[in-house]
């Protein structure tokens, strides 16, 4: 029996991946989504049909993925949870408040959140802790490149492959981050360095690097 999802989203670039790749798969039947622009017409626009809120959507669905906006996201987990609808989360840039209610969703319904849903990228999360605590005297430095148009820096893969390092160093996370640098200043020894570059049509790019005296390591992801 093929799964019914709806795409919170779903004029956005991820959204339009997704149409595009269950249009191939028998197994997904992509019902509708929501966008800012969805208005109160179902039928105004080619494609899956666009539903005027979760909550009218969410009746036609098995689950909701969302690629939308923080706010946003968190506000259709909270409906997700009241109409018992599994909520996947792949939107980025949500501050503790958002998360908290993602979290408190959780305990009412199936929720998935990531910030990076590539294989790859989450193969690197899983060997990151072990290589910092290998190295734990090499300074760290991540610099994330992204498309024009992305509105949160840095990005959540960033923030997320920065809390691995914090993690394995044992450290508090927001203490030892800093956003890039200007002006005469020493880097600390436990600090994590972030850098966004913003630029062109690049779908996505993170590269960590672990630096110490002689040597270093790159760990770099392109989409």
């Amino acid at each position: 029996m093929a799964v019914r999802i709806g795409v919170a989203g779903i004029r956005g670039r991820m959204g339009r991946e997704i149409v595009a790749l269950a249009a191939n798969d028998a197994s997904i039947i992509v019902v509708g989504g929501l966008s800012r622009d969805s208005g109160s017409d179902e039928s105004a626009t080619d494609g899956p049909a666009l539903f005027p809120d979760a909550a009218a959507l969410l009746p036609n669905i098995d689950v909701l993925i969302d690629f939308s906006a923080p706010e946003a996201a968190a506000a259709h987990a909270e409906v997700c949870a009241v109409a018992g609808v599994p909520f996947v989360c792949g939107t980025t840039g949500l501050d503790a408040a958002q998360m908290a209610r993602l979290h408190a969703a959780s305990r009412r319904v199936a929720v998935f959140h990531a910030a990076n849903m590539s294989p790859a990228l989450n193969a690197i999360l899983a060997m990151l802790p072990a290589l910092v605590r290998a190295l734990d005297r090499y300074d760290v430095e991540i610099v994330e490149t992204h498309h024009r148009h992305k509105v949160d820096a840095p990005s959540g893969t960033a923030l997320a492959l920065a809390r691995a390092v914090s993690d394995a160093r044992g450290a508090g996370f927001d203490a030892g981050l800093r956003h890039g640098r200007q002006g005469p200043s020493k880097r600390t020894a436990t600090e994590i360095g972030i850098h966004a570059v913003r630029a062109g049509g690049n779908p996505g790019e993170h590269e960590v690097i672990l630096a110490g005296d002689g040597e270093e390591i790159r760990l770099t992801h392109r989409a």
